[in-house]
């Protein structure tokens, strides 16, 4: 991909969650529209889905960047259990698992005035009989454990005796040595992101997210969060640790926090407008537990942005797409809950602004897990999608929101630069053309856990390549896609290797 070169002296150390491209190669990518170098290990130090990175190493390499970076990004997740999947199921005690904290304060000891921002994930409840990413026994029992969950956690809060009825009738369901481990490995996970407060609260780690992964309005992991809400309020560490859903997108979002904390020293300024604003409010994003737009407010605040009423004052127009009060997802196959379409007068209202040459960033969340066809097909005739300051409709809401805010935090006033518009195509070939289109028809035609990798891959690139060039080419982009990767052996995860037009037509 084109890339900016890195402005001197700027560059940061990041500890990813783990190898995918999304958590790391394009994290890189983003930091490069704005001049800063990110340095993170290699794909190999990273471990893979389900085997754990060698920590010990990662540890040493966080020491070894030390002198050479002026900032970290830590996944704590990584640091401590050796990546996202791998927290759900890794047997260490509680005693080894809290000593990994020791290599921060031993950098911020050694480097106090470098600032060390770090994330770790609550860990999820999966509402399905999946254990691709679970522990073994979720495959029977998955289900089950979500219904205990969530109800359990209805019946506490609101003493609904149906909830508490339904709670009963999964649990008994569930083998009691099965529910004594899952909650023992809760337990355990738990106090380490109390163990990690005690660093944040008196030795001076400078800031920590704790994202909720694929949440709901109730469960075991709700809970937790109301605990550490309450804990961080009793510490009065609120300015310093942000507890809001989301997951993969944090390392997007503190990378620029940062970046803007040491060289900028000014926060993004943004406008909002919304495509649908008689249900936006009431709108609760699949995988979360509130409204988009208090998901968009943790968002904002956690990238070091700031909404302006007034149009003419702001970086950009900030464009959330949404359609009715629930989203649809492609992954899952729901569809949406309104039929309404596109509202004309919204797309009229980018169009004015980009006709003034105000900079647009489209953030797409009518559905989970993919872009909306409908506004992608319309979006054009109003705003060439070449010219946008950036788009994202992937995975949650969360995830979009936040890879979206901190590309713009990145790239402010630079957004028609071949670094960044590369990231716009990137963005709406991935979240728009894959992500809601053509993973749907190559689920259709090949069953995934049928094949070989190989195959697997094979299929894809043959599907998706050709029709993804014709596409880029019908829309004026300047680049095409050179290759694909399954990074996880499966077609969720996807990794893109775009190139400028010239460099295909010369080779």
């Amino acid at each position: 991909m084109a890339s900016a070169s890195p402005l001197p002296g700027r560059r940061l150390a990041l500890l990813p969650v783990d190898a995918r491209p999304v958590v790391r190669a394009q994290v890189v990518q983003l930091a490069k529209a704005g001049g800063v170098e990110l340095v993170v290990p290699p794909v190999s130090a990273l471990g893979h889905f389900r085997e754990p990175a060698d920590r010990d190493a990662l540890a040493d390499w966080l020491r070894l960047q030390a002198s050479e970076v002026q900032g970290f990004v830590v996944s704590l997740d990584m640091l401590i259990y050796g990546g996202l999947v791998p927290s759900r199921f890794i047997a260490d005690s509680e005693e080894s698992l809290r000593a990994r904290l020791d290599v921060l304060r031993q950098l911020k000891h050694a480097f106090p005035h470098k600032p060390i921002y770090a994330f770790l994930a609550t860990m999820r409840i999966s509402n399905n009989n999946v254990n691709e990413e679970e522990k073994s026994y979720w495959d029977q029992y998955g289900e089950l454990i979500w219904r205990w969950s969530y109800f359990s956690d209805q019946y506490k809060v609101t003493g609904d005796a149906e909830a508490n009825a339904q709670a009963i009738a999964a649990s008994t369901k569930i083998p009691e040595a099965i529910r004594e481990d899952y909650l023992a490995t809760r337990a355990r996970n738990f106090s380490v992101a109390r163990a990690v407060l005690d660093v944040v609260d008196h030795e001076g780690i400078n800031g920590l997210v704790l994202p909720q992964d694929d949440t709901a309005p109730y469960g075991f992991n709700i809970a937790e969060r109301r605990l550490l809400e309450a804990l961080v309020a009793d510490r009065g560490c609120q300015d310093w640790v942000r507890i809001y859903p989301g997951a993969d997108e944090v390392a997007h979002t503190l990378v620029a926090h940062v970046a803007r904390e040491v060289w900028v020293d000014q926060p993004l300024k943004v406008h909002i407008t919304y495509s649908d604003p008689d249900h936006v409010h009431r709108l609760v994003a699949r995988y979360e537990d509130r409204p988009i737009t208090e998901s968009l407010a943790a968002q904002l605040a956690a990238v070091g942005a700031v909404v302006v009423d007034e149009i003419e004052s702001a970086d950009l127009l900030l464009a959330v797409h949404t359609q009715g009060t629930a989203q649809g997802d492609w992954a899952m196959k729901i569809a949406l809950s309104t039929t309404g379409g596109i509202n004309g007068a919204w797309l009229a209202e980018l169009r004015a602004a980009h006709q003034v040459g105000k900079a647009i960033a489209v953030v797409d969340l009518a559905y989970a897990n993919g872009g909306d066809p409908a506004l992608m097909q319309q979006l054009p005739t109003y705003v060439p999608l070449s010219q946008l300051a950036a788009y994202a409709g992937w995975n949650t809401a969360s995830n979009s929101i936040g890879g979206l805010l901190a590309q713009c935090a990145l790239a402010t006033g630079a957004y028609q630069t071949p670094t960044n518009q590369a990231v716009v195509c990137l963005r709406i070939v991935e979240d728009y053309l894959y992500q809601s289109i053509w993973r749907q028809r190559i689920r259709d035609v090949i069953d995934e856990s049928a094949v070989s990798a190989e195959k697997l891959q094979t299929v894809v690139a043959e599907m998706f390549i050709p029709a993804a060039n014709d596409w880029l080419a019908e829309h004026q982009f300047v680049y095409r896609v050179e290759s694909i990767q399954l990074p996880w052996q499966r077609t969720f995860e996807i990794d893109i290797h775009l190139v400028p037009k010239s460099a295909l037509q010369v080779s």
